[in-house]
């Protein structure tokens, strides 16, 4: 898809590149050496532009062709830089000045689960290790409050694919949990209907109680946020392909959950009591008077 994308062309957008595909010029390779093809003064820095994304493609530079690209079509980026990708969600203690409770990252390493007061600080050099991110609303939440909870220390990426915005071009409107639902990808019954407020609510009891429990059941509903974003990514694009009209261009198979819910399970179970869960609960069976007998 990357080489059939002539919108890297200074002056070309949407249309003027269905145009080019229509005259059968499909690919990069298919551009003309010669000859008058956007224009007299339009060919020249265009053949530039197509051997610099040429260069930047054979050498993998993601950085370099994102920046050539309007962001809106940086999905094109995603088969040939997949296995550079991460896909993360963040909860948060829902207060005002917002910081993360639990990150979910999901790579071709498997899960990993970032916990406040546990290791989040280990957090901004893991999502350094990958270049692309994909989120859901990434950019309009979980990055700026990670960004602001983390400050300086915090990485950029060399492309973010923000899903949200993806799919309401593809005329997929609505929340995660609702378009999942529309491509066949819901959750399992334990998960419907979880949202972001019932996500606060666990970290709260978690805080007050230090209720492993709720905390397991948190954790658990920001992983499904973190990988279920591969699938949905696979879907989108695939979607998108065919909003083009590209049959020629070879879909994803969408990527299964089944694969992950081993590890899921494992890292659940291996959330257990911290010292300081400990002393919460000490303090609570000490003052919670109700539950003593006589």
């Amino acid at each position: 898809m990357i080489r059939r994308t002539f919108q890297l062309l200074p002056g070309v957008g949407p249309w003027k590149e269905k145009d080019l595909w229509a005259r059968g010029i499909h690919t990069w390779e298919d551009f003309p050496d010669s000859g008058v093809v956007l224009g007299q003064k339009a060919d020249g820095p265009a053949r530039q532009r197509l051997a610099q994304a040429r260069e930047a493609l054979a050498r993998r530079d993601l950085g370099a062709l994102a920046e050539m690209m309007p962001p809106r079509e940086h999905w094109r980026l995603y088969p040939a830089f997949a296995q550079d990708a991460v896909y993360f969600d963040i909860e948060t203690n829902g207060k005002q000045e917002q910081e993360p409770t639990v990150v979910a990252l999901f790579d071709t390493h498997g899960l990993r689960v970032f916990i406040l007061g546990r290791d989040m600080d280990a957090l901004p050099e893991a999502l350094a290790e990958r270049r692309l991110w994909v989120t859901f609303n990434g950019s309009c939440f979980d990055v700026p409050v990670l960004r602001n909870y983390f400050g300086a220390r915090f990485p950029t990426p060399q492309a973010h694919i923000d899903l949200r915005f993806v799919c309401r071009r593809l005329g997929m409107g609505g929340g995660l949990k609702e378009i999942e639902d529309k491509l066949g990808l819901g959750r399992p019954p334990h998960m419907k209907g979880v949202n972001g407020w019932d996500a606060v609510l666990l970290w709260r009891a978690y805080l007050a109680r230090g209720d492993v429990e709720a905390l397991r059941f948190l954790v658990e509903y920001n992983l499904y946020d973190s990988f279920q974003l591969r699938s949905l990514m696979d879907a989108a694009y695939n979607r998108a392909l065919d909003d083009l009209n590209l049959e020629d261009v070879a879909r994803l198979p969408v990527f299964e959950r089944g694969e992950v819910l081993y590890d899921v399970s494992r890292l659940i179970l291996e959330l257990g009591p911290t010292q300081r869960d400990l002393k919460v609960l000490e303090r609570v069976r000490a003052q919670d008077r109700d539950l003593r007998q006589d």
